[in-house]
């Protein structure tokens, strides 16, 4: 391998370990601002999580621009690509596990039998604490029902009576064709033909 060569590969890992290093760092920075008043506000986790995800990626931005300043192979290319990587996988990562966590019955229903792991259960069982604690203790229902509110798919009527929005129906729309793409349960997206 020439000299020149061997420059490029050093270029080439040492861009790949700058990349590492700026994911790695402000993941753990944008994990660690759940624990924090940023944007707490907002009381729906994916919304929160996409607002923090775009502040963490704006940051792994400013970094890999700082990094630029020393090492003049980091291009603009470069301050693009780890904004965008770092926010696709971190977005994929964040709605399949946490998103999913709090959404889960059976993560409450498994949690739950770990938690009283010294006895055993009947389906009947599992169905009514799931009942009692998840949904009416916990309000399951009322914080979806509200989340609804806030993201704008129903309106209140201002008579005790709510109305699906345009937005909601744009909605269900998508989530039937994707249920229909992927096979899913057409129950749920369909529950008066079921």
């Amino acid at each position: 391998m020439s000299k020149g060569n061997k420059t490029e590969v050093k270029k080439i890992l040492g861009l790949i370990g700058i990349y590492i290093v700026i994911y790695v760092v402000c993941t753990a920075i944008f994990i660690a601002l759940f624990h924090t008043p940023v944007l707490a506000n907002m009381k729906v986790l994916m919304y929160r999580g996409i607002g923090l995800l775009i502040l963490t990626g704006i940051l792994s931005a400013i970094v890999m621009g700082i990094v630029r300043k020393f090492w003049k192979f980091v291009t603009v290319r470069d301050i693009i690509m780890v904004f965008v990587i770092f926010c696709c996988v971190n977005m994929v990562l964040f709605t399949l596990i946490p998103v999913t966590v709090e959404r889960s019955v059976s993560v409450f229903m498994l949690s739950y039998m770990d938690e009283n792991s010294e006895k055993t259960f009947t389906k009947e069982d599992i169905g009514e604490v799931f009942t009692a604690k998840y949904v009416n203790d916990y309000g399951a229902f009322d914080k979806r029902f509200d989340e609804q509110l806030v993201t704008g798919t129903i309106v209140d009527n201002g008579d005790g009576t709510y109305t699906i929005t345009d937005e909601g129906r744009f909605i269900v729309t998508m989530f039937r064709g994707v249920s229909t793409m992927f096979n899913t349960d057409q129950r749920l997206v369909y529950p008066n033909e079921n």
